[in-house]
């Protein structure tokens, strides 16, 4: 990429523009006030905004996997589920941390996990 101005922002050749997805996926004004709480039900909302979640990206240049990652995280938690109780200990730490430079990720997750009896 040759160099180029971006508003009032100069983009030299070599350098990275990433996108801020971090602010963007904690942003009080689209996620509300408890935006760093985590309430799955956000995601069950039909009119909830499109692109302000941007996981895998948007547009013609997402994610090719996403559809595959999507159907595996479901596959692995319905066995998990299926098979275990999950029991969270008292070892969890819910603050998060920043990792490099676009990912957040919990300082500690302990749970338990105690397989169920399955009926035949």
């Amino acid at each position: 990429m040759k160099s180029t101005t971006l508003g009032e922002v100069e983009v030299h050749e070599g350098e990275y523009v990433l996108a801020d997805t971090f602010t963007l996926h904690y942003d009080p004004e689209i996620w509300g006030q408890d935006a760093n709480e985590f309430r799955p039900e956000r995601w069950m909302s039909a009119d909830r905004p499109v692109a302000a979640w941007l996981s895998f990206g948007l547009g013609p240049r997402q994610c090719i996997g996403m559809r595959l990652a999507q159907m595996e995280e479901k596959l692995v938690l319905a066995h998990l589920l299926k098979r275990y109780d999950i029991v969270a200990t008292d070892d969890t730490e819910d603050e998060l941390t920043l990792r490099g430079s676009m990912t957040v990720a919990p300082t500690s997750v302990t749970v338990q996990l105690r397989r169920r009896k399955l009926v035949s």
